[in-house]
């Protein structure tokens, strides 16, 4: 129940004047935190610990994650590129700070303001530096212009030019110019939720320091003079508030009435409203409650699934798309089929589903030997067009040799066999 509603249902008894001008002064309209860059940082990043701690699993798994520089080759599938100047860019961005400082910071930006700028320097040999800057700190001129969308770029009154700037951005269903301007926070929708736990463990801070007592209002005799009345509230502030007080009896001169208009723990059903809240967080966040500690019903298989779904459905999903901008930002030939892709296979939680992925192909019984490889994600390999029973063929020096007695004598078989000794045996 809301304290307004509270104190609506209480101003319709006797003390309903009292009570009217407690309304005028608590409003009737809860008051949330302004969304801008600042009070977000601070309210939902900085001061939220259930946000916090979220946004610390997004990160560490995300950092975790490995970049590869692939492309497709004639027969329309993907080879990895070794070597690539754009992964040596993301591996060493700039003297500053390294990899996993560089997706972290686009990450949290991403995630507060909805967009993270990022900025190159380039050389006649290519990207020498790579950084995230914070984006309050940017300004620019949004024009409409698919080839150049960002003009009047400053980042603390230095010129960028716009061949340098990139903006990865969350998508905004607001913007003006069609997806080609500022980005929505990821947090905007949480904020509300977010407000509200700071709120209550406020609530709970305050009652801890005003000895755990209610609030209430104290009625004076109407002939008090200016005097009695400073000594009165004087008396209430350094004798019966704090925690050093509590339990004291509290004695005061010409009360004429005590009203209650606070309510305890119970009446708020304070914890569980916390630890509504705090899932409610999590959810919006993509992150399973067991992961920062929410596990009052966990179990190991639960706690294996809440890190797979970590993966699955917000850190991978998020850097791929990460992936995708920046692949068109350090110079890949998209022409030529280029694109950095996302590595997630030496991931320990993720290894049991690849496994599971490579037994289902192994036992396939209608899918060739380069199909299974290509579904693993390996290349393929001579003579392998084949269906053949896993564990019935051999490869050496990227060739598939089979055993004599798996080829059918005939006339067109023999002639096969001829014509493919280098792959029997």
């Amino acid at each position: 129940m809301k304290l307004s509603n509270i104190f609506e249902l209480k101003a319709r008894d006797n003390n309903k004047n009292i009570y009217t001008k407690i309304m005028k002064t608590q409003g009737n309209s809860p008051r949330y935190s302004d969304v801008n860059y600042t009070t977000i940082a601070k309210e939902g990043y900085m001061r939220n610990w259930i946000i916090f701690r979220c946004m610390q699993e997004i990160i560490k798994g995300a950092i975790q994650l490995n970049w590869k520089v692939k492309r497709k080759n004639a027969n329309g599938e993907d080879e990895e590129i070794l070597n690539h100047p754009a992964l040596k860019v993301l591996e060493n961005p700039n003297p500053l700070y390294g990899q996993s400082e560089l997706i972290k910071r686009a990450i949290v930006f991403y995630y507060i303001q909805g967009e993270s700028p990022f900025y190159k320097i380039q050389t006649s040999l290519g990207i020498k530096e790579l950084y995230v800057y914070r984006p309050d700190r940017v300004s620019f001129t949004s024009n409409g212009d698919v080839q150049t969308p960002y003009t009047n770029i400053k980042y603390n009154k230095e010129t960028i030019k716009p061949e340098n700037f990139m903006l990865w951005k969350n998508f905004n269903p607001m913007d003006s110019w069609d997806g080609i301007g500022h980005g929505m926070s990821m947090l905007e929708p949480i904020l509300k939720n977010g407000d509200l736990l700071n709120e209550l463990v406020n609530w709970n801070i305050s009652l801890l320091q005003n000895g755990g007592n209610l609030s209430g209002v104290i009625a004076l005799n109407e002939n008090v003079t200016y005097d009695q009345f400073d000594r009165a509230e004087e008396s209430l502030k350094n004798k019966h508030q704090g925690v050093d007080n509590v339990g004291k009896y509290m004695l005061l001169q010409g009360v004429s009435n005590y009203i209650n208009t606070g309510t305890n723990p119970k009446d708020m059903d304070w914890s569980q409203g916390k630890k509504d809240t705090m899932i409610d967080i999590c959810i919006g966040m993509g992150v399973d409650p067991i992961l920062i500690g929410l596990n009052e019903n966990s179990s190991y298989n639960n706690k294996n699934e809440a890190e797979k779904g970590l993966y699955t459905k917000t850190v991978i999903p998020l850097m791929r798309e990460l992936s995708d901008q920046l692949s068109l930002f350090l110079n890949l030939d998209t022409e030529k089929g280029e694109y950095i892709d996302i590595d997630y296979s030496h991931i320990p939680i993720l290894q049991e589903d690849i496994k599971e992925m490579y037994d289902r192909l192994s036992k396939a019984k209608d899918m060739t030997i380069n199909e299974k490889r290509k579904a693993k994600g390996m290349d393929p390999i001579d003579g392998g067009d084949i269906i053949v029973p896993e564990g019935i063929f051999a490869i050496v020096d990227g060739k598939v040799y089979l055993p004599m007695n798996l080829i059918e004598l005939g006339n067109e078989n023999i002639q096969l066999q001829e014509e493919n000794k280098s792959f029997l045996y």
